[in-house]
């Protein structure tokens, strides 16, 4: 299989998500490059402009950064909210953010079952000062936290408790904080954020390395590529591009250019191989795939966490996985916008792949099957 494409990838979603959120902590108008145009974006978009409503319900989907993010953005806001989302939504935890937030005065109320939306919330100012957050299963709830901080009088330090999980992320955001004026340090387990309004800059938002690891993959099943990926650069804020490291094992060679990486493939040897997803959860989709499609025996760690995103993947990978070999590989969904986009490069070894739903791309990569319209073309 040879493949030679020239692709311009989405924005970062998790970096544009962040943007808005200090843009909205800051009272000013965003003035950002590149911003995404991924559903997620959307929906933290529309919610911010909704809670100028001083009382409404707010629904965030299916987007677990817009829960996160927007309970503590609603709950230091005067006012009176439902937030809500589906009900896959309903069943991913928020108790650890939601205790730190009551301990630093806020009010909120469960609806429904305790520890998960929908929440009652009444917004009040909140002064800061000393709390602890759990990061044992989402980094975004210390993020929630650090984003709203330069507007407390008092600002915050921040204690993170609990097993560590996507802490690149969480450099992210006190790295987008630092660049709109923020003063915030991570020593350690500790982040010191001090009370400090945002200032309006421009920002460009980076292209997207979640995005990219699809391509990875394509590559790593071509015998020969060239594939141009626009928007890349190295190194990154986002935990995502180690990517670029791993896929060497499958003989991917990355190559920067003016505007973007160019990967090319070359032989390699098959081994047994070991990743720690710890950092970078949404990669395991990705690597399953890649390393299940290559025959190649791999050992994940790191995945505890994974059966609290938009399904629960280390289980549908599995599920998913098994049907290869079928004559016609039908896959579902799960509603899992990462699941598809992993398991659909299998259709250059395996032949067509159909999918239930596949319009759940749109979560993160819109424009991904237009991307890779021969993927429907292998035959």
């Amino acid at each position: 299989m040879k493949l030679h494409c020239d692709i311009t990838l989405p924005a970062s979603k998790s970096e544009s998500n962040r943007a808005l959120m200090i843009a909205a902590y800051g009272g000013f108008a965003p003035d950002f490059q590149n911003l995404s145009d991924s559903n997620d974006t959307h929906i933290i978009a529309n919610a911010i402009n909704d809670s100028q409503q001083k009382k409404c319900t707010i629904d965030i989907a299916d987007c677990g950064t817009a829960a996160r993010f927007l309970t503590t953005y609603l709950s230091c806001r005067e006012g009176d909210w439902l937030l809500t989302g589906m009900e896959r939504m309903k069943q991913r935890p928020i108790k650890s953010l939601v205790e730190a937030l009551l301990s630093l005065g806020a009010d909120i109320q469960y609806v429904g079952k305790q520890g998960f939306l929908p929440l009652q919330i009444q917004g009040k100012p909140i002064r800061g000062g000393k709390v602890g957050i759990d990061m044992t299963q989402s980094s975004q709830f210390a993020s929630s936290l650090l984003l709203a901080a330069p507007m407390f009088p008092q600002g915050l330090e921040l204690e993170l408790l609990g097993e560590p999980n996507s802490m690149p992320y969480l450099d992210m955001t006190l790295a987008m904080m630092r660049h709109f004026g923020a003063e915030a340090e991570r020593n350690g387990r500790t982040v010191s954020v001090k009370s400090q309004s945002y200032q309006s800059k421009s920002f460009k938002v980076s292209s997207d390395w979640s995005a990219a690891s699809y391509w990875y993959e394509m590559a790593a099943f071509c015998e020969e590529c060239e594939i141009k990926l626009r928007g890349l650069s190295v190194p990154s804020l986002q935990g995502d591009s180690i990517i670029a490291e791993w896929t060497k094992s499958f003989g991917v060679c990355t190559t920067p250019f003016a505007d973007g990486l160019i990967l090319t493939k070359k032989p390699f040897v098959k081994q047994p191989l070991s990743f720690d997803f710890t950092n970078c959860p949404d990669l395991y989709p990705t690597m399953a795939a890649t390393c299940a499609g290559l025959q190649i025996e791999a050992e994940f760690t790191g995945i505890t966490n994974l059966c609290l995103k938009e399904s629960d993947r280390v289980k549908t990978m599995r599920m998913e996985l098994a049907k290869l070999g079928s004559r016609l590989l039908h896959i579902c969904s799960h509603n899992d916008h990462r699941i598809v986009m992993a398991l659909a490069p299998l259709s250059l070894l395996y032949g067509p792949v159909s999918f239930d739903h596949p319009e759940v791309v749109s979560k993160s990569y819109p424009h991904f099957w237009e991307d890779a319209s021969f993927l429907c073309d292998v035959n």
